[in-house]
């Protein structure tokens, strides 16, 4: 059973250790603590009581940016990035946004197959955004209007 509760000061260590694991260049533990309050909000998954995966959104205005996101890798390739990305956009429409915007790895194709599924569309493509182990990688910048959804 999935369930859901918000991030904040007190219970943040175990999606930060996530988003450690998930990233090959991950936030520092201070910027993940700083995204817990005020435009932010974030949000944990469980898969019956396990941490399966965490989203970070930025309201400003009537748009959101999904700041990160992120599924354990043990529970991968289960079909849980669509709830998760389906409880990010609950919470949007929740408080008004119209907008959504990400930016993605260029290589991460399933990804951005998935934002496609949901109707985002490439606005910009960032060269050479992200760093890597041997250098750096563009960035897809992609934006959803609710309008779009199907």
């Amino acid at each position: 059973m999935l369930t859901f509760s918000p991030l904040n000061q007190g219970n943040y260590q175990p999606a930060f250790a996530l988003q450690l694991a998930c990233h090959s260049h991950p936030w520092s533990e201070a910027t993940f603590a700083s995204c817990l309050d005020g435009q932010y909000f974030a949000w944990q998954m469980e898969d019956n009581g396990e941490l399966a995966g965490f989203y970070v959104g930025l309201q400003v205005l009537q748009e959101a940016t999904l700041m990160d996101i992120g599924i354990a890798s043990a529970k991968r390739g289960k079909g849980l990035s669509k709830p998760l990305l389906e409880h990010f956009f609950s919470q949007c429409r929740q408080k008004g946004i119209e907008e959504v915007w990400l930016e993605v790895r260029a290589s991460n194709q399933p990804a951005i197959g998935l934002y496609e599924q949901y109707g985002f569309t490439l606005i910009e493509r960032r060269k050479g955004y992200y760093p890597t182990h041997n250098g750096r990688e563009d960035a897809l910048i992609m934006k959803l209007s609710w309008g779009q959804v199907g």
